[in-house]
Parts: C-alpha cells; sequence; structure tokens
C-alpha cells in the first residue's frame, strides 16, 4: 500500500509538515486549507447540496477566525489592522454568499486569499533562505507548533480544521 492510498500515512506526513512548520510557512498552509475549502463549497453549492456547501464553509470561515485571532493588533501596526478588517470582510462576503446561494463572493474572497497566499509564500520562501534551512528541516529557533484539530483526516488535501 502506497503513501497516497493509506489515510494514516497521509495524515502523518501532513501533522509533520505542520508541526515543523516556521510561522510562515503555517500561515501559507492555512491560506490554502481556506482557498480548498471555498473552492469545495462553491462545488457543492453548484450542485445544491447545502448541508456540504455549508460544512466546507464553516471550515473556511474557522481558519479565516483563526487568521484573524492570531493577528497581534498592538505590535503589527497598520498591517495588522488591514488584515484584521480584511479577514472580517471575507467572513462576511463569505456568509453573504452562503445565504444568498450566489458563488461569486465566495470566489472573491478565494481570489483575495490566493492574492495574499503568493505574498506568504515570498515571505515563506525568505524566511526558509535567511534561516538556511532546507524543505521539513525546522528552523532552531522556532519550536514545532500546530494542533492536530488543524489535520484532516479525509481524503482531501492541505489544511483545515475539522467541524
Amino acid at each position: 500500500m502506497s503513501v497516497l492510498n493509506n489515510p494514516y500515512a497521509a495524515a502523518k506526513y501532513l501533522e509533520s509538515d505542520v508541526t515543523h512548520a516556521d510561522p510562515a510557512r503555517i500561515i501559507v498552509l492555512l491560506y490554502e486549507g481556506a482557498i480548498f475549502r471555498i473552492g469545495q463549497a462553491a462545488q457543492e453549492m453548484a450542485k445544491q447540496n447545502t448541508l456540504t456547501s455549508g460544512i466546507a464553509l464553516y471550515r473556511a470561515l474557522a481558519i479565516i477566525a483563526e487568521l484573524r485571532n492570531s493577528l497581534n493588533l498592538e505590535e503589527g501596526g497598520e498591517i495588522a489592522r488591514n488584515l484584521d478588517r480584511l479577514y472580517l470582510h471575507m467572513h462576511e462576503e463569505l456568509v453573504k454568499g452562503h445565504l444568498a446561494r450566489q458563488p461569486e463572493p465566495l470566489e472573491r474572497v478565494r481570489t483575495l486569499l490566493s492574492d495574499l497566499n503568493s505574498a506568504w509564500r515570498q515571505v515563506a520562501q525568505q524566511v526558509k533562505t535567511l534561516l538556511g534551512t532546507g524543505p521539513g528541516v525546522p528552523p532552531q529557533s522556532v519550536k514545532p507548533t500546530g494542533p492536530p484539530a488543524y489535520m484532516q483526516t479525509d481524503a482531501a488535501p492541505r489544511l483545515a480544521l475539522k467541524a
């Protein structure tokens, strides 16, 4: 049985990816999880599968809430305040789209998250370069983090909060 066909092995790999990631990489993983879940919600919405769409959207909202809660508004200055407002806007758009059963607000949020994700990918790459660490090697100054609650055991890739 290959790693791809073994959900336990895949979950262990993802857990390792999260627990040994630097903070910038964790942000990237959170963005990817939210992007994936919003896409899933939009697809299920098109199929008129309200329950599955709602569950996927709930998971995306939970990730966005976690991103928002992780902001340090005191030390982060204007950037943190702007991100806080942007995350709140995303939350409102996702709820609005879900209630109206319209995928357009979901796609707008997905685009915003994709743009932010590409910027954070660059930051994560710069951090990796500055610290001189390779993939999968935790920086010595960063303790492994990442609660297993963020891991998903279903076949969908990446990171998301469990309902």
